[in-house]
């Protein structure tokens, strides 16, 4: 697919991206034609890898054979509400007090 100098600057300007020359942050010439060669060598890579042939290869989701971890649900109660609110800096009716927010 050719890369034209007008594809480059449509795509900046959905970029947001200042190349247009003559405005503040415009790229100079050499910079937009290098930008064009760029671009063109990365669609270039992809249409090499378009051409690889993947019939009856399945799509690789991880490299890692990633298994479910489990545990028994056993209930814990670590902390008693007292402990935990021992920490607070401000603590009414066994509940942490905070500023209101409006």
């Amino acid at each position: 697919m050719p890369i034209s100098k007008e594809s480059i600057l449509r795509i900046s300007r959905l970029a947001r991206l200042d190349l247009e020359a003559g405005t503040k942050f415009g790229a100079s010439e050499n910079q937009v034609e290098a930008f064009v060669e760029q671009m063109q060598r990365i669609v270039g890579y992809i249409d090499i890898l378009e051409e690889a042939d993947t019939v009856g290869v399945e799509p690789l989701y991880s490299p890692l054979q990633l298994t479910a971890q489990s545990r028994p649900d056993v209930i814990v109660q670590e902390y008693t509400r007292e402990e935990i609110l021992r920490n607070a800096p401000e603590q009414a009716d066994g509940f942490f007090v905070v500023p209101k927010v409006i």
